[in-house]
């Protein structure tokens, strides 16, 4: 599974493979990209006392422990039946391992981003908290899309709490600056926010690629450009690459930091195959930060360092106009 999920993403294509998987009768998804393996049979597994009800226990595997998350018990639908043949979804981001227990595991489909529906468009006010989009196989078929990151971040919010950076008042290097943040998990997009407007930055948020492709579009002026990966309608490769080409009418050389929580070496390669600046694992808030300031840094002293020489073309005309004038007539 990991060879084919290597195979795309390779040229900014805003594609994604979605491996679908039950829940009693309801039918959910996740990025390939973020499955390690599936294992077949629930393996022992230690209780953990004074845990979140849906952590049923941990595990090791290949020296590794792991905890196995019940999805149907923390989304709150019918428990699953413990006598029948359960699987382990083993998925890994956030450069950590999970289990998530499942009824059963599907088929794997290959999509465009553009062909996932954002939750948001079809639910409206409704609490779509967990749920970030879907995808429809068929006309009488949709897949639910889950925001793993903030389930993860629900079941252990010492995780942003100890990824949280301690705001000194001598790093306010965002002030007179602007941000854009192309992030579809609520709880990152806030989360990053926060971090930027802190640093003293103007941070404008969006929810997937095509909505940061129309901000650019309309406003192109940004000192910094931070994009999740996976979104609807555009992930942020594919937007990286319109950065690139010119298609979204900001500076070609714009920074870009590809923020994801898949952290493998396959995405780091492809950020950096699209010309990405930057590829930082979620949620590695204070590495994010600290590149931010390096590009900051970096363009600012490459603003300072134009040699006196190269005048601009209205300067020579203004300088060459005078010793005509100051010139006496002979």
């Amino acid at each position: 599974m990991k060879l084919e999920a290597d195979s795309y993403l390779k040229s900014g294509s805003n594609e994604v493979r979605i491996l679908e998987y039950r829940l009693g009768d309801a039918c959910f998804g996740i990025n390939i990209l973020k499955v390690n393996k599936i294992i077949s049979k629930v393996p022992l597994k230690t209780k953990t006392p004074h845990s979140h009800p849906a952590i049923k226990g941990i595990f090791e595997d290949r020296g590794k422990i792991i905890p196995i998350i019940d999805l149907a018990a923390f989304l709150g639908l019918p428990e699953l039946d413990s006598t029948k043949n359960n699987k382990i979804v083993i998925t890994e981001f956030f450069e950590q391992s999970n289990g998530f227990l499942v009824s059963k595991v599907d088929w794997i489909h290959h999509f465009k981003w553009e062909d996932v529906i954002d939750a948001k468009s079809v639910m409206g006010n409704l609490d779509h908290r967990f749920i970030l989009g879907m995808v429809k196989p068929s006309e009488d078929h949709i897949i639910l899309l889950l925001d793993y990151e903030t389930i993860i971040l629900d079941l252990c919010p010492e995780l942003q709490i100890n990824q949280t950076r301690k705001i000194r008042e001598l790093e306010k290097y965002g002030e007179g600056r602007r941000a854009l943040i192309a992030e579809d998990s609520t709880s990152v997009q806030t989360m990053l926010s926060s971090e930027l407007s802190e640093m003293g930055f103007e941070v404008t948020a969006v929810h997937d690629g095509i909505e940061a492709l129309n901000t650019l579009k309309l406003d192109p002026d940004y000192d910094i450009i931070i994009s999740d990966v996976e979104m609807p309608r555009m992930d942020g490769l594919a937007l990286t690459c319109a950065i690139r080409d010119g298609s979204a009418k900001c500076p070609t050389d714009t920074p870009v930091i590809v923020y994801s929580s898949i952290g493998d070496v396959g995405m780091k390669n492809r950020a950096e195959f699209l010309k990405a600046d930057a590829h930082v694992t979620k949620l590695n808030i204070e590495e994010l930060l600290d590149k931010v300031r390096e590009f900051i840094t970096k363009k600012d002293a490459s603003a300072d360092s134009i040699p006196a020489d190269e005048a601009s073309a209205d300067d020579k005309i203004v300088e060459t106009n005078t010793e005509e004038i100051a010139d006496p007539v002979t």
